[in-house]
């Protein structure tokens, strides 16, 4: 019995090591993901790439839904029959398709960028996990829109590690805020702003201007310019001055309309989506991702000289030979498990979303948490979190930033908050700008068409979609 309960401890280190591989693989990016592997390839000597052209690799092999079982279970499986599983389908392409580059106006993810930074900096492995995980929280404009502390609770649900609100705190200022664009990481205007002037050379008018948003910022936003030149005891010069080197900052890190990118790069998406006979089809992109298998002779190159060596020399070898080529059936296997939780998510969204991607209209977007896919998935929720973190998905109408897809229902089940935000959008950009929509005027055109939405919530909406309120946006 007691040796029974000491395997078991064992087993539970070990699989509780190769949890934290699969969310850290989750969470990346297809081009990030390849950068990884090669990586891995490259220190452990176990593992190569499969250059062979002739291994064909099996059609229509689609990873069945809601059937992933649990992960103690499938590392409990023992040897693995195929090492290159993972790849499901033959590039995602059927012998029948042309081959398909995919082209799209969205640009790289800037996530992926803040990634490549964050490998730059020598941190703890806790203190990357937290940077990685905030990044994957970060909108398309590069705003932290969910709380630190909600971070810290996550790390105890997902990773069984205590970590605190501080500790994020410092994470996020020390390394995120430091990162390139300038900017990235804030929490509000206010923060984005004040980031930027901290990076500008130090001149009087920044001085002032750095005063202004952080002692006087609701003055400043509500362009109360006499109250601000008496709070702060300068003439009016010295006010324009400050003012206009806070004008030429940008209000969000990242340029976002709608869901675009400001970069003109292409992005490499994660899941294509086409419609066939009126019916969706779903493929993994896997084109860019190596193909792996265990390399045997890294296995007999030792063996020619095994007979020669000392017997201490030879147990040193065989545990250097067990452990290599363990840890690259581990990785395997991993990625093998990661292609199924992308997938099994991926297709819970599409049928939750069936009507948008048949139509590309947003108003067609029903309301979707990332705890509606995980119940269908069979997953947690922080698992499905870091599926959409960074990913993009390839359909008729464009590519698109999963995060996108998820929104919130208001009024009822059925009406989504993208809905509103959309109709929102188009109400003020074809407003008459000499007397633009306040947001009591935006309440009942909305009640008018059927939303009944309290008028702070358009308020939240406007501000999320970085709207000004109406005094700003009028022109003469």
């Amino acid at each position: 019995m007691q040796k029974h309960s000491l395997t078991q401890q064992q087993q539970l280190k070990q699989t509780a090591a190769q949890t934290v591989q699969l969310m850290h693989l989750v969470e990346l990016s297809t081009t990030t993901l390849e950068q990884e592997i090669l990586k891995e390839v490259e220190e452990n000597p176990a593992l190569e790439i499969d250059r062979d052209p002739d291994i064909q690799e099996e059609e229509n092999l689609e990873p069945e839904r809601n059937t992933l079982e649990d992960i103690d279970e499938f590392y409990d499986e023992g040897e693995y029959d195929s090492y290159d599983d993972y790849r499901l389908q033959n590039s995602n392409i059927s012998k029948d398709e042309d081959y398909y580059f995919p082209v799209t106006s969205y640009s790289n993810s800037f996530q992926d960028d803040l990634l490549r930074q964050l490998h730059e900096y020598e941190l703890l492995e806790k203190d990357t996990l937290i940077a990685e995980y905030i990044i994957g929280c970060l909108d398309e404009t590069g705003y932290l829109l969910v709380d630190t502390q909600n971070i810290a609770m996550d790390f105890l649900l997902t990773y069984n590690m205590q970590i605190t609100n501080t500790e994020v705190e410092n994470v996020l200022k020390t390394v995120i805020q430091q990162f390139e664009p300038v900017g990235v990481g804030a929490r509000n205007i206010q923060e984005c702003l004040t980031l930027q002037l901290k990076q500008k050379t130090v001149t009087p008018s920044v001085e002032v201007a750095k005063k202004i948003l952080t002692e006087h910022f609701d003055f400043f936003s509500k362009k109360q310019y006499d109250k601000l030149q008496a709070a702060l005891h300068i003439n009016n010069e010295t006010l324009k001055d400050a003012i206009n080197e806070i004008l030429k900052l940008q209000p969000y890190p990242v340029f976002y309309s709608g869901v675009l990118d400001n970069r003109a790069t292409q992005i490499t998406p994660d899941f294509i989506i086409t419609i066939e006979d009126e019916k969706l089809v779903l493929n993994l992109n896997n084109s860019h991702i190596p193909k792996l298998k265990i390399n045997q002779e890294f296995k007999n190159q030792f063996e020619l000289h095994y007979p020669h060596l000392s017997k201490e020399k030879k147990l040193e070898a065989e545990l250097f030979i067990k452990d290599n080529i363990a840890q690259a059936k581990s990785f395997i296997g991993t990625l093998n498990l990661r292609e199924l939780v992308l997938f099994n998510t991926m297709y819970a969204i599409m049928d939750k979303q069936r009507a948008y991607f048949l139509s590309g209209d947003d108003k067609d977007l029903k309301p979707m948490i990332l705890k509606d896919i995980a119940q269908v998935a069979n997953l947690d929720v922080s698992t499905v979190s870091r599926v959409s973190n960074s990913k993009y998905v390839q359909t008729p109408f464009g590519t698109i930033p999963l995060k996108h897809l998820f929104s919130e229902s208001i009024g009822n089940e059925y009406i989504s908050s993208k809905e509103v935000k959309s109709i929102i959008m188009e109400l003020v950009e074809n407003e008459n700008k000499a007397k633009p929509l306040t947001d009591d005027i935006l309440y009942n055109v909305l009640k008018e068409r059927g939303y009944e939405i309290a008028r702070r919530t358009i308020a939240k909406y406007r501000e999320q979609l970085h709207i000004p309120v109406a005094r700003l946006r009028k022109e003469i």
